[in-house]
């Protein structure tokens, strides 16, 4: 298609200006008008209406519409365009489904596939992915024997983090909404304080307590997924996500690019396996995000028996959670 001018105007403020495909995706969800609007924000409702020639609540009635879209994001300075495409991206795709159909998330997870994927071989640069920092799945630490209370921080225990925040919203996993590869739960991406806020303010989210977010917390665990903490280098608990390595894009690509290590960091625990207890049932190879877990034969069973890379493993507990025989429990890794 001719790319207007516009539309390659949004791209290169998106830091992605060359794609086939972004700009079937700006034609599916933004008019070419709508889309001038969009590059002139963050700005006031009266400069917009005179800048456009439209009337201040036409105007207020497009902000509106763009935040609930995505295409907006909350500022200090009113909304704003999303800062790199990984914003937009999952902004867009977290919204209501009134927004969202099946062609727009064909289109993201194509544009993810052949575009967006090769530009993830080196370590991103946008504002998601410089730093994600994996949380314990919590079940699986207070079940283990061979930890205390004394040797666990505040900042790790995600239901303490959890309870530490003042709003909470639960909206849709954009990465797997769009690519849609797993069975895994999808509404259980957690935003709290200013990004509950502007979820349910936009009606992408709906507010929860702070127990049932723990409670979607477990059940995630229980599912196979991983807490994680983007921008986990901040003090404070912005969003929750529960990762697949199936769709979620960091995962995805970091593991094909060999390059997890430069942007996930390890929590401070390991899994400790105890292989008389194990039955063989694979599940824990499964359940593993991080390619950790094998199995091998070993000399004392006629059975295949689980064998942990702790090289490779990050820590999530997921493994020890799912363990039905509770051969695989939790330590630290000074241990």
């Amino acid at each position: 298609m001719e790319i207007p001018e516009v539309y390659a105007q949004l791209m290169e403020r998106l830091h992605f200006p060359k794609s086939e495909y972004l700009p079937r995706i700006l034609d599916k969800i933004v008019s070419p008008d709508d889309a001038r609007l969009l590059l002139d924000l963050p700005a006031g409702v009266s400069e917009l209406a005179a800048k456009h020639g439209m009337d201040e609540e036409t105007i207020a009635g497009k902000l509106q519409e763009f935040m609930a879209k995505g295409l907006a994001i909350s500022g200090s300075k009113g909304p704003r365009l999303a800062r790199d495409i990984t914003q937009f991206h999952d902004s867009n795709i977290s919204s209501a489904d009134q927004w969202v159909d099946e062609e727009l998330l064909d289109l993201w997870r194509d544009f993810y596939e052949a575009e967006w994927l090769p530009t993830m071989s080196t370590v991103p640069k946008d504002s998601y992915v410089n730093y994600i920092r994996v949380l314990p799945a919590w079940a699986a630490i207070e079940q283990s024997p061979h930890i205390s209370k004394e040797d666990t921080l505040p900042g790790e225990n995600v239901r303490e983090l959890i309870k530490g925040t003042r709003l909470i919203a639960v909206i849709p996993c954009s990465c797997r909404k769009s690519m849609r590869r797993c069975d895994a739960p999808v509404n259980n991406c957690l935003q709290f304080d200013k990004g509950a806020e502007y979820a349910i303010k936009r009606g992408a989210g709906r507010e929860i307590s702070a127990e049932e977010a723990i409670a979607l917390a477990d059940e995630a665990a229980e599912a196979g997924l991983v807490h994680t903490w983007p921008f986990g280098m901040s003090p404070v608990l912005h969003e929750l996500c529960n990762c697949c390595h199936d769709c979620c894009g960091i995962f995805d690509a970091c593991l094909r690019f060999g390059t997890i290590d430069q942007v996930v960091e390890k929590t401070r625990y390991r899994p400790q396996l105890d292989q008389t207890l194990c039955s063989g049932c694979q599940d824990c190879v499964e359940r593993c995000c991080f390619e950790a877990i094998e199995m091998e034969k070993v000399p004392s069973s006629r059975k295949l028996k689980a064998v942990i890379n702790l090289d490779k493993c990050f820590g999530c507990a997921v493994c020890a959670v799912g363990c039905e025989t509770t051969a695989i429990t939790m330590k630290l890794a000074t241990a």
